[in-house]
């Protein structure tokens, strides 16, 4: 019936607000019946004195019982009755003239009333429900009479007339305000939801720069900041997938293109001689190898997406494993006149994988060395260092110990704008592709550090120099 979210809301207040109206009325009244009780009881008693001085004067004069709860009744509230019961129970006169002669039930309470002492309660008498307050009288006609003032009680509506027509103006006028704050309240959070609903709608059909406003700090307007993010997100991801898609078939399309060109001309027999069929031969190999180690690192970077590389979790001495590491890059360092150092400072044990943490270092000095110039330099540093709490974690933390690596070379640099995409995979920083590589190198390298809970920050300047950071969590001991 209601299919809408606001309808349902709006429908749902007013229930809840009309049940806690009746509930809130309900209450009040009974509240109400039990005071006014009270204040009767008291007006019982504080009239019943001066009727019983009346009416002993009465008996003293000789009058009737009958005479003197009509003068009595004169003097009391006129919905009031004047009763004279005898010690049975029995009532001699009623100011009414409905219940004489009738039975006052338990007549017991009144047997120990002393001359100075009253009573007061409730009484049913003839299906009437009074309310009573009591006194002896004294004898006659050697019977004890008493004087009883009582008022019937009337229903709980019937003795709030006054009151039933201010406390329904007043509940209508609650039930509209709350209506309205209803209408308020069910609007501020369907407008939101019904945005949230057509953007979602609107990314199914592949818009994905779909975006809704942030209003308030509210669990909704969480929910919309949280949505905004996702879309981006995934914005980003599908462009990712589109770079990731278009520089896979670039980065193929090379190598197959040449191996098929070469393979082409042997087949055709346009290499005469053996040197020619030696070249072919040689370029079809190496844009083989390029392939292999292509296909390698979109296998590695899969799977360390999936998390399907298992890292070993050993203790590591850096000290120990990073001048094997460094030397191998020697001969080349050499060869391109570029002097390739190693500073050790003391770093502290770490846990991770020798294997996955070696190649994040060769692919670092790798980098270093082919982005250098001739008589330039590239150092690695490892050493001990401590870190702050970062923006996301606890500002009260204390600082955590970390090894720190360095590769620092003194290069052409890299821009600003490519730094802020340096990690991307198959982004290079030159876009001639000089260098060569696939542009993988970096994202592995993020991924094999982020593995090991680490962080890797870049910091360069165009015709100084590059360097490199990796912090990788100290061996707690």
């Amino acid at each position: 019936m209601f299919h809408s979210l606001r309808a349902r809301l709006i429908v749902s207040y007013v229930v809840v607000i009309l049940l806690t109206l009746c509930i809130a009325g309900l209450g009040l009244l009974f509240l109400l019946q039990d005071f006014q009780r009270g204040i009767m009881n008291q007006r019982l008693t504080d009239a019943l004195g001066p009727a019983t001085v009346q009416a002993r004067e009465g008996l003293r004069r000789g009058l009737s019982i009958q005479t003197i709860a009509n003068q009595i009744q004169e003097q009391v509230d006129p919905a009031w009755r004047v009763l004279f019961l005898d010690d049975q129970g029995t009532i001699l006169a009623d100011s009414q003239d409905e219940f004489t002669s009738r039975r006052f039930p338990r007549m017991v309470t009144f047997q120990n009333l002393g001359p100075f002492r009253f009573a007061t309660g409730r009484q049913v008498v003839e299906g009437r429900e009074l309310l009573f307050a009591a006194a002896p009288l004294g004898q006659r006609d050697n019977a004890r009479l008493f004087l009883v003032l009582a008022s019937v009680v009337r229903p709980i509506i019937g003795g709030l007339e006054d009151l039933v027509r201010p406390l329904l103006i007043a509940g209508i006028t609650a039930l509209v305000a709350a209506i309205v704050l209803a209408l308020v309240l069910a609007r501020s959070i369907s407008q939101p939801l019904g945005q949230l609903t057509r953007a979602t709608e609107a990314i199914a059909r592949g818009k994905y720069a779909e975006q809704i406003p942030v209003r308030g700090n509210d669990e909704v307007g969480r929910l919309a900041a949280s949505f905004n993010a996702m879309t981006r997100a995934v914005k980003r991801s599908q462009q990712v997938q589109k770079d990731f898609v278009a520089n896979v078939s670039h980065e193929l399309k090379t190598p197959l293109t040449s191996i098929q060109g070469f393979s082409q001309a042997i087949v055709d027999g346009a290499t005469r001689d053996l040197d020619s069929a030696k070249y072919a031969a040689r370029l079809i190999y190496e844009e083989s190898l390029r392939m292999g180690r292509l296909v390698a690192d979109l296998l590695t970077l899969a799977r360390l997406d999936a998390g399907d590389v298992p890292l070993e979790r050993q203790t590591l001495d850096l000290a120990a494993m990073l001048p094997a590491w460094v030397e191998r890059f020697q001969t080349r360092a050499q060869a391109e006149k570029i002097t390739l150092t190693l500073v050790l400072d003391s770093p502290p044990p770490i846990v991770g994988d020798a294997g996955r943490l070696e190649q994040v270092v060769t692919n670092l000095v790798d980098n270093a060395l082919k982005y250098n110039k001739s008589g330039g330099s590239v150092q690695v540093y490892a050493g001990h260092a401590t870190r702050p709490p970062t923006a996301s974690t606890d500002k009260r933390a204390a600082p955590k110990a970390y090894a720190l690596l360095r590769v620092q070379d003194t290069g052409q640099g890299i821009s600003q704008a490519s730094q802020a995409r340096l990690f991307e995979r198959f982004y290079r920083a030159d876009p001639a592709r000089v260098a060569g590589g696939s542009g993988l190198g970096l994202s592995i390298v993020q991924e094999i550090v982020s593995a090991h809970h680490g962080e890797i920050t870049v910091a360069s300047q165009a015709n100084v120099g590059t360097t490199f950071e990796v912090w990788l969590p100290a061996q707690i001991r």
